[in-house]
């Protein structure tokens, strides 16, 4: 069951990337181009937040029954044991509430410049949370493969 939801995280994560990225640079070229707010702005933005809430909770799934978390207690020294036990999950956490947060306010927004400029910013701000919080290859002690 572990693997089964451990690959599932793992490539759920390319699917949350690619809805990232597609949402924050339609959100910046709407910004930047001066566009009309349209409901495919809306609906790329629901996509990825509903792809984040469906990677927290295989997250979440997968930090309660891991053997990675739940054999140790977080050791602040501890590079390895803080990233999983700590760091990971609490970065993620704030990349979801970014991207509600966003979502709430660009619904609230009274122009489709504000739409575009709010959007862009917490959308982005949530991808850049999530790019520094994913544990790469090139990341020496908690690096995992891409797939």
């Amino acid at each position: 069951m572990y693997e089964a939801f451990l690959k599932t995280h793992s490539y759920l994560r390319w699917v949350v990337l690619i809805l990232a990225l597609i949402t924050v640079v339609k959100y910046l070229s709407g910004w930047l181009q001066k566009k009309s707010f349209t409901s495919a702005e809306n609906k790329i933005s629901l996509f990825y937040s509903i792809a984040m809430d469906i990677q927290l909770v295989v997250g979440l799934v997968l930090y309660f029954i891991s053997p990675i978390t739940s054999s140790f207690h977080i050791d602040m020294k501890d590079t390895f044991s803080r990233f999983w036990g700590m760091e990971h999950i609490a970065m993620m956490f704030i990349a979801i509430a970014l991207v509600h947060i966003g979502r709430i306010i660009v619904k609230k927004a009274k122009t489709d410049a504000a739409r575009f400029s709010k959007g862009t910013i917490y959308f982005l701000l949530s991808l850049l949370i999530m790019l520094a919080s994913i544990p790469w290859p090139f990341r020496e002690i908690i690096g995992r493969p891409l797939f």
